[in-house]
C-alpha cells in the first residue's frame, strides 16, 4: 500500500508507467451503472475524435478492466450501486492489483455535493465534472487534466459556458 503524502492526505505516487501527455493518446476507461450516461460518455468521446473508451458498468467491473488494461484516464460516476465512485477511487489508489495505480481520474456526477467532492480529491481523483456532460465540458476536463496534473479540476456548463477551477495539490 504507498504513502499518503503529508502535504495533501492524498495517496502518494507510485511508480507506475509514465502517462500519455495528450487525451487523444490516452487510454480511457468510462464507469458509470447507467446505460444511458455510459452511452453519452461514449458518445461525446467519440465525437471529440478520442479512441473509443473501455466500457464497465460499475465498480466491480472496472475493477477487472483495471486489472488487465494499463490505462491513463478514468471517467468515473461517483454515486453508484454496489460500489460507489468514491470506493472505486479508494480501491484503485491503494490497490496493488491495477495495472496503473497513477491514472488520472475524473468523477462526474449530476450532484453538486461539496463533501463528497471534496472526499474525491482526498481519495486521489484528479478532478470533478458536473453532468449533464457536454462535448465542450468533457474536453475542458481533459484538457485540464493533461494541464494542471497536480492540481485537482473541476468543470461545471452553465448557461452553455464552460468553468474550469484547479485547486494545487497543497490546497487539497
Amino acid at each position: 500500500m504507498p504513502g499518503i503524502d503529508p502535504e495533501s492526505e492524498r495517496p502518494a505516487a507510485d511508480a507506475s508507467p509514465p502517462l500519455a501527455s495528450s487525451p487523444d493518446d490516452w487510454s480511457i476507461l468510462i464507469v458509470d451503472d447507467n446505460p444511458a450516461a455510459l452511452a453519452t460518455l461514449r458518445t461525446l468521446m467519440l465525437v471529440l475524435g478520442l479512441e473509443p473508451p473501455l466500457e464497465a458498468a460499475g465498480g466491480v467491473e472496472a475493477q477487472e478492466l483495471v486489472r488487465s488494461n494499463d490505462l491513463d484516464c478514468i471517467i468515473t460516476d461517483l454515486r453508484m450501486e454496489p460500489m460507489s465512485g468514491l470506493e472505486f477511487v479508494r480501491w484503485l489508489r491503494h490497490s496493488n492489483e491495477a495495472g496503473n495505480r497513477t491514472a488520472r481520474i475524473l468523477t462526474v456526477s449530476a450532484y453538486r455535493d461539496a463533501a463528497e467532492i471534496a472526499a474525491a480529491c482526498k481519495d486521489g481523483a484528479n478532478g470533478f465534472l458536473a453532468k449533464p456532460v457536454s462535448v465542450a465540458s468533457l474536453r475542458a476536463a481533459l484538457a485540464a487534466l493533461a494541464e494542471h496534473p497536480d492540481a485537482f479540476v473541476e468543470v461545471e456548463q452553465t448557461s452553455g459556458r464552460v468553468r474550469l477551477k484547479a485547486s494545487p495539490a497543497a490546497a487539497r
